[in-house]
């Protein structure tokens, strides 16, 4: 079975450590997209980055500037 997680927040520094280790992981037990949401500047460009880093995974971004 294959699955969307449609909210995630692997752009957060908590997983600075063993990111890779649990993207690794959620993919192999059938997490095939991910779309990983920024709630501040910072995990929104972190987000952006992860989503041209991996094929799976998609940016949502957050504008708190309004």
């Amino acid at each position: 079975m294959r699955f969307f997680d449609s909210h995630a927040h692997y752009n957060d520094e908590r997983f600075e450590d063993d990111r890779e280790e649990v993207l690794k992981s959620v993919y192999e037990e059938g997490v095939v997209k991910i779309l990983n949401a920024g709630y501040g500047i910072e995990s929104s460009k972190k987000a952006i980055e992860m989503a041209e880093e991996y094929d799976f995974i998609y940016a949502s971004v957050r504008d708190i500037t309004k």
